[in-house]
Protein backbone atom coordinates (compact mmCIF):
# COMPACT_ATOMS: atom_id res chain seq x y z
CA UNK A 1 0.00 0.00 0.00
CA UNK A 2 1.45 3.76 -0.74
CA UNK A 3 1.52 5.71 2.16
CA UNK A 4 -1.52 7.60 1.27
CA UNK A 5 -3.76 3.91 1.50
CA UNK A 6 -4.04 3.83 -2.21
CA UNK A 7 -2.09 0.79 -4.21
CA UNK A 8 0.49 1.98 -6.50
CA UNK A 9 0.86 0.57 -10.15
CA UNK A 10 3.11 0.74 -13.55
CA UNK A 11 1.35 0.41 -17.04
CA UNK A 12 3.89 -0.59 -19.27
CA UNK A 13 3.71 -0.80 -23.07
CA UNK A 14 6.15 -3.60 -24.48
CA UNK A 15 4.81 -4.20 -28.04
CA UNK A 16 2.90 -3.57 -30.69
CA UNK A 17 2.10 -6.02 -33.72
CA UNK A 18 0.20 -4.70 -37.20
CA UNK A 19 -1.96 -7.01 -38.40
CA UNK A 20 -2.93 -4.84 -41.48
CA UNK A 21 -1.20 -1.98 -42.29
CA UNK A 22 -4.45 -0.38 -44.00
CA UNK A 23 -2.24 0.02 -47.22
CA UNK A 24 -3.02 -1.08 -50.97
CA UNK A 25 -1.73 -4.57 -51.40
CA UNK A 26 1.64 -2.72 -53.55
CA UNK A 27 2.23 -0.38 -50.72
CA UNK A 28 4.24 -2.71 -47.83
CA UNK A 29 4.53 -0.42 -44.84
CA UNK A 30 2.04 2.07 -43.05
CA UNK A 31 2.85 5.07 -41.24
CA UNK A 32 1.65 4.67 -37.93
CA UNK A 33 0.95 6.71 -34.32
CA UNK A 34 -0.67 5.84 -31.25
CA UNK A 35 -2.13 7.26 -27.86
CA UNK A 36 -2.84 5.77 -24.95
CA UNK A 37 -5.48 6.80 -21.93
CA UNK A 38 -5.34 5.17 -18.73
CA UNK A 39 -8.39 6.29 -16.22
CA UNK A 40 -8.18 5.40 -12.25
CA UNK A 41 -9.44 7.62 -9.47
CA UNK A 42 -11.39 10.01 -11.38
CA UNK A 43 -8.35 11.03 -13.59
CA UNK A 44 -7.61 10.60 -17.23
CA UNK A 45 -3.74 10.32 -18.13
CA UNK A 46 -3.12 10.66 -21.95
CA UNK A 47 0.13 9.88 -24.20
CA UNK A 48 0.96 10.38 -27.47
CA UNK A 49 3.38 7.86 -29.49
CA UNK A 50 5.94 7.83 -30.66
CA UNK A 51 6.68 11.36 -29.94
CA UNK A 52 7.74 12.99 -32.83
CA UNK A 53 6.72 11.51 -36.53
CA UNK A 54 5.43 8.19 -36.70
CA UNK A 55 6.48 4.50 -36.59
CA UNK A 56 6.54 3.01 -40.40
CA UNK A 57 5.38 -0.78 -39.91
CA UNK A 58 4.25 -3.52 -42.40
CA UNK A 59 2.19 -5.97 -42.42
CA UNK A 60 4.28 -8.67 -43.58
CA UNK A 61 4.94 -11.14 -40.59
CA UNK A 62 8.62 -10.84 -40.58
CA UNK A 63 8.20 -6.81 -40.44
CA UNK A 64 5.01 -6.04 -38.59
CA UNK A 65 6.36 -6.05 -34.75
CA UNK A 66 7.70 -3.07 -33.01
CA UNK A 67 9.42 -4.80 -29.89
CA UNK A 68 11.25 -3.00 -26.63
CA UNK A 69 8.36 0.06 -26.69
CA UNK A 70 8.94 0.24 -22.91
CA UNK A 71 6.99 2.92 -22.37
CA UNK A 72 5.36 3.64 -19.30
CA UNK A 73 1.75 4.79 -20.15
CA UNK A 74 1.09 5.31 -16.61
CA UNK A 75 2.31 4.92 -13.06
CA UNK A 76 0.50 6.07 -9.35
CA UNK A 77 -2.12 5.39 -7.29
CA UNK A 78 -5.57 3.49 -8.54
CA UNK A 79 -8.60 3.71 -7.14
CA UNK A 80 -11.13 0.94 -7.21
CA UNK A 81 -10.54 0.35 -11.06
CA UNK A 82 -8.78 1.03 -13.75
CA UNK A 83 -9.59 1.08 -17.54
CA UNK A 84 -6.59 0.91 -20.10
CA UNK A 85 -7.22 2.15 -24.02
CA UNK A 86 -4.93 2.28 -26.45
CA UNK A 87 -6.16 3.89 -30.32
CA UNK A 88 -3.86 3.42 -33.37
CA UNK A 89 -3.89 4.93 -36.42
CA UNK A 90 -2.46 5.07 -40.07
CA UNK A 91 -1.31 7.97 -41.56
CA UNK A 92 -2.58 8.90 -44.61
CA UNK A 93 -1.20 11.87 -47.10
CA UNK A 94 -3.82 11.55 -49.64
CA UNK A 95 -6.89 10.68 -47.83
CA UNK A 96 -8.28 10.46 -44.42
CA UNK A 97 -6.32 8.92 -41.63
CA UNK A 98 -7.16 5.05 -41.06
CA UNK A 99 -7.65 4.33 -37.84
CA UNK A 100 -7.31 0.69 -35.93
CA UNK A 101 -9.62 -0.89 -34.18
CA UNK A 102 -10.18 0.57 -30.28
CA UNK A 103 -8.43 -1.84 -27.47
CA UNK A 104 -9.88 -1.01 -24.46
CA UNK A 105 -9.66 -3.53 -20.92
CA UNK A 106 -11.00 -2.44 -17.64
CA UNK A 107 -9.49 -3.84 -14.00
CA UNK A 108 -11.52 -4.41 -11.04
CA UNK A 109 -11.54 -5.88 -7.95
CA UNK A 110 -8.27 -6.36 -5.99
CA UNK A 111 -5.35 -4.68 -7.79
CA UNK A 112 -2.84 -7.88 -6.90
CA UNK A 113 -5.35 -9.28 -9.27
CA UNK A 114 -4.77 -6.96 -12.29
CA UNK A 115 -0.60 -7.57 -12.24
CA UNK A 116 0.83 -9.30 -15.17
CA UNK A 117 1.55 -9.32 -18.89
CA UNK A 118 -1.56 -8.96 -21.02
CA UNK A 119 -0.98 -9.85 -24.62
CA UNK A 120 -2.34 -11.88 -27.41
CA UNK A 121 -1.85 -15.24 -25.95
CA UNK A 122 -2.81 -15.06 -22.11
CA UNK A 123 -6.59 -15.71 -22.42
CA UNK A 124 -7.47 -17.90 -25.07
CA UNK A 125 -9.18 -17.23 -28.86
CA UNK A 126 -10.89 -14.35 -27.62
CA UNK A 127 -8.52 -12.50 -25.97
CA UNK A 128 -8.52 -8.65 -25.69
CA UNK A 129 -5.08 -8.05 -26.88
CA UNK A 130 -5.45 -9.63 -30.04
CA UNK A 131 -7.53 -7.46 -32.38
CA UNK A 132 -8.90 -7.78 -35.92
CA UNK A 133 -5.97 -5.86 -37.41
CA UNK A 134 -3.14 -5.23 -34.68
CA UNK A 135 -2.06 -6.88 -31.10
CA UNK A 136 -0.72 -5.25 -28.09
CA UNK A 137 1.31 -6.51 -24.90
CA UNK A 138 1.54 -4.53 -21.70
CA UNK A 139 2.52 -5.19 -17.94
CA UNK A 140 0.98 -4.32 -14.73
CA UNK A 141 3.04 -4.28 -12.26
CA UNK A 142 2.80 -3.12 -8.09
CA UNK A 143 5.34 -0.14 -7.35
Amino acid sequence: MAENGGDRVRVTLRWIQIKDNKESAWDDEGEFRFRSKVTTAGQAHELKFPEEGFWSISDHPRRNKVEKIDKVLFEGVVGDSMIVELFGEEMDGISANDHLEDYRLEFTGPVRSWVGRHEPTDQGVEDPENLSDWRVCYDVEMV
